[in-house]
Protein backbone atom coordinates (compact mmCIF):
# COMPACT_ATOMS: atom_id res chain seq x y z
CA UNK A 1 0.00 0.00 0.00
CA UNK A 2 1.56 3.71 -0.87
CA UNK A 3 2.25 5.63 2.00
CA UNK A 4 0.38 8.94 2.19
CA UNK A 5 2.62 11.93 3.34
CA UNK A 6 1.47 15.14 5.70
CA UNK A 7 3.18 18.27 5.85
CA UNK A 8 2.85 21.32 7.85
CA UNK A 9 1.72 24.71 7.00
CA UNK A 10 5.83 25.88 6.47
CA UNK A 11 5.64 23.29 4.21
CA UNK A 12 8.05 20.61 5.98
CA UNK A 13 7.65 17.19 5.94
CA UNK A 14 6.30 15.87 9.61
CA UNK A 15 4.81 12.31 9.26
CA UNK A 16 3.09 9.70 6.97
CA UNK A 17 0.41 7.33 7.04
CA UNK A 18 0.24 3.62 6.16
CA UNK A 19 -2.72 1.72 6.46
CA UNK A 20 -4.39 4.04 8.65
CA UNK A 21 -1.75 4.80 11.34
CA UNK A 22 0.42 7.79 11.48
CA UNK A 23 3.88 7.61 11.90
CA UNK A 24 6.88 10.15 12.33
CA UNK A 25 9.06 10.60 9.25
CA UNK A 26 11.39 7.88 11.90
CA UNK A 27 8.54 5.68 12.03
CA UNK A 28 7.41 5.87 14.98
CA UNK A 29 3.57 5.56 16.14
CA UNK A 30 2.13 9.16 16.35
CA UNK A 31 -1.74 7.59 15.78
CA UNK A 32 -4.33 6.55 13.73
CA UNK A 33 -7.00 7.52 11.45
CA UNK A 34 -10.52 6.33 11.45
CA UNK A 35 -13.25 7.04 9.09
CA UNK A 36 -12.56 9.69 5.88
CA UNK A 37 -9.70 12.15 7.63
CA UNK A 38 -10.20 11.82 11.31
CA UNK A 39 -7.24 11.80 13.09
CA UNK A 40 -6.67 10.11 16.72
CA UNK A 41 -3.62 10.15 19.05
CA UNK A 42 -1.96 6.99 19.96
CA UNK A 43 -3.80 7.77 23.24
CA UNK A 44 -7.37 7.77 21.31
CA UNK A 45 -7.87 11.80 21.88
CA UNK A 46 -9.48 13.12 18.22
CA UNK A 47 -6.21 15.52 17.12
CA UNK A 48 -8.02 17.19 14.01
CA UNK A 49 -8.45 16.20 10.23
CA UNK A 50 -6.40 15.21 7.28
CA UNK A 51 -6.96 18.11 4.38
CA UNK A 52 -7.07 17.86 0.79
CA UNK A 53 -3.53 19.25 0.79
CA UNK A 54 -1.88 16.84 3.16
CA UNK A 55 -1.77 19.12 6.68
CA UNK A 56 -3.70 18.04 9.54
CA UNK A 57 -5.63 20.74 10.70
CA UNK A 58 -7.92 21.39 14.52
CA UNK A 59 -10.63 23.25 14.68
CA UNK A 60 -10.40 24.81 18.21
CA UNK A 61 -13.71 26.03 18.61
CA UNK A 62 -15.11 22.77 17.95
CA UNK A 63 -17.07 20.62 20.61
CA UNK A 64 -14.43 18.14 21.73
CA UNK A 65 -15.22 14.31 20.49
CA UNK A 66 -15.29 11.41 22.73
CA UNK A 67 -11.73 9.90 22.72
CA UNK A 68 -11.50 6.42 21.15
CA UNK A 69 -10.22 3.00 22.30
CA UNK A 70 -6.93 2.49 20.62
CA UNK A 71 -6.18 -0.11 18.45
CA UNK A 72 -3.40 -1.89 19.26
CA UNK A 73 0.15 -0.39 18.55
CA UNK A 74 1.07 -1.35 14.75
CA UNK A 75 4.84 -2.93 13.94
CA UNK A 76 6.59 0.12 12.50
CA UNK A 77 6.89 0.31 8.82
CA UNK A 78 9.82 1.10 6.61
CA UNK A 79 9.65 5.06 6.50
CA UNK A 80 9.81 6.33 3.25
CA UNK A 81 12.38 8.64 1.66
CA UNK A 82 12.14 11.83 3.01
CA UNK A 83 10.50 14.28 0.39
CA UNK A 84 12.11 17.14 -0.36
CA UNK A 85 10.39 20.34 1.43
CA UNK A 86 6.77 21.77 -0.19
CA UNK A 87 5.57 25.45 -1.11
CA UNK A 88 4.55 27.03 2.37
CA UNK A 89 0.90 27.06 2.28
CA UNK A 90 -1.47 30.17 3.33
CA UNK A 91 -2.32 30.45 7.28
CA UNK A 92 -4.96 29.00 8.18
CA UNK A 93 -8.01 30.95 9.23
CA UNK A 94 -8.84 31.51 12.86
CA UNK A 95 -10.95 28.88 14.11
CA UNK A 96 -8.24 26.60 12.62
CA UNK A 97 -4.71 25.69 13.46
CA UNK A 98 -2.16 23.41 12.30
CA UNK A 99 -1.68 20.64 14.61
CA UNK A 100 1.92 19.58 13.69
CA UNK A 101 3.09 23.70 13.95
Amino acid sequence: MKNRLLFNTRGKYVAFVSNNHIFSPQAKWIGFVRPGNEVYGKDGKHLGFILDDDRVVKNTMAIPKIPLIPPIPPIPPIPPIPPIPRLPKLPLPPPYRDVFE
